[in-house]
């Protein structure tokens, strides 16, 4: 069975409004998968794949915004039951603990 995209939504400012943008992740679109927690505090995805033309290269594209259930269901959905998809979790600087904010990621998770 092939599996789904996932899709999920998230909350933009524009001038003096706001614009719902909606995701949908189809499984081949990214082999692998960053994500940030930035200044709000808010998690961010990077999707990252590899480019061959011209030369061989990375490429990173954000994807968005995320909220943290969104995120949980995420972390499901880039797990295959062997490993993640997720190599990579950072933060934008020392105003948080990273450690504390995957353990609680993880730890609803779990629950």
């Amino acid at each position: 069975m092939e599996k789904e995209s996932f899709k999920y939504s998230y909350i933009k400012p524009v001038y003096d409004w706001f614009e719902e943008i909606n995701v949908e992740i189809k499984p081949e679109d990214y082999l692998y998968f960053r994500v940030e927690l930035r200044y709000g505090p808010s998690w961010w995805l990077i999707g990252i794949k590899p480019e061959e033309k011209p030369k061989f290269t990375w490429v990173h594209k954000e994807i968005g915004s995320m909220f943290d259930w969104d995120l949980k269901r995420f972390m499901e959905w880039a797990s295959d039951g062997k490993g993640s998809r997720i190599i990579e979790i950072k933060t934008s600087g020392n105003d948080f603990d990273i450690i504390k904010e995957i353990s609680k990621l993880q730890n609803d998770r779990i629950a």
